[in-house]
């Protein structure tokens, strides 16, 4: 017999079971309106790395730490989430360009043009169905009302998702990946591995999933041309790594993403393990751009 599902607990329950697991909760009140914000499941996830035994927290835990490290955690997903958008849009619009130049605007279309005919039907029922759930947006409107719904790749792309564009990439002629991968001064092998791990984490970060201490299923292929730094953390660290050579605006990625990293850092240092999303002690160094 399948085990009974949990009874659903009050506010007050929860704190009391993390009192019994030996969590410190200096102001329960303060804990309580924390846990109306916050899923109690949540919570609990980033609690699993601190367990001693099956029910047991380690020794002057408390509720402040663990809370602090989830807003340390949302606020470095709110900071990579901004760096996987602008990666976003150089990908389409370094693939788009390519791609019509090669094959003009609709050759996108034309399944004679790709490596693997059934892989690009599936990839075509994805594009109808983006199509579908942006058919509203002004410039999908347009070219419904006035091209019947063709749409050229440099406004296909658009619509594309994140997954879309590793697939696109995966399947397009061997010249074509080549091209654009050495835009990034590297390989198709390594381009399409990097998509994919910022696919991944694209994916991971919309739903809202912990970062923290998070061992990474995956780990992006390294470069020998851009990977001056050779260690494997499989931790968030080894994506935004390789977001450095996706990134070309070194004022950007410098000023803004690395500069934000180390604030958050300093802000919540006295929480917070840099070992627990991969990062070495000279990390700053590693991550900017010369």
């Amino acid at each position: 017999m399948m085990p009974m599902i949990k009874p659903a607990t009050t506010y007050e329950q929860q704190i009391e079971l993390l009192e019994k697991r030996g969590l410190i909760i200096t102001d329960k009140s303060r804990a309580k309106e924390m846990l109306t914000r916050l899923n109690y499941y949540t919570f609990s996830g980033y609690l699993h790395d601190f367990k001693v035994g099956e029910c047991k927290y380690v020794d002057n835990l408390s509720f402040e730490r663990v809370y602090n490290i989830i807003e340390f955690d949302r606020r470095l997903r709110n900071l990579l989430m901004y760096a996987i958008e602008t990666i976003e849009h150089t990908l389409k619009t370094k693939i788009s360009y390519n791609f019509a130049h090669s094959f003009g605007p609709l050759g996108y279309l034309n399944s004679d043009v790709f490596k693997d005919k059934k892989e690009h039907d599936i990839f075509i029922e994805k594009f109808k169905n983006s199509m579908n759930k942006n058919k509203k947006l002004p410039f999908v409107k347009h070219h419904i009302d006035k091209y019947g719904g063709k749409l050229p790749i440099w406004v296909a792309t658009e619509i594309f998702t994140m997954g879309m564009v590793y697939y696109f990439y995966n399947n397009i002629p061997t010249k074509n990946q080549k091209a654009i991968a050495a835009e990034f001064n590297t390989g198709p092998r390594q381009l399409l591995s990097w998509i994919e791990n910022i696919t991944y984490l694209r994916n991971m970060i919309a739903h809202y999933m912990r970062l923290y201490n998070f061992k990474l299923q995956k780990t992006p292929i390294k470069c020998k041309y851009n990977h001056k730094y050779k260690e494997t953390s499989y931790r968030v660290f080894d994506i935004i790594y390789i977001m450095n050579f996706l990134i070309f605006d070194s004022k950007e990625w410098n000023n803004y993403i690395v500069s934000n990293i180390k604030s958050l850092i300093l802000e919540y240092e006295e929480d917070v393990n840099i070992k627990c999303i991969g990062f070495p002690e000279d990390w700053e160094k590693t991550l900017k751009k010369v």
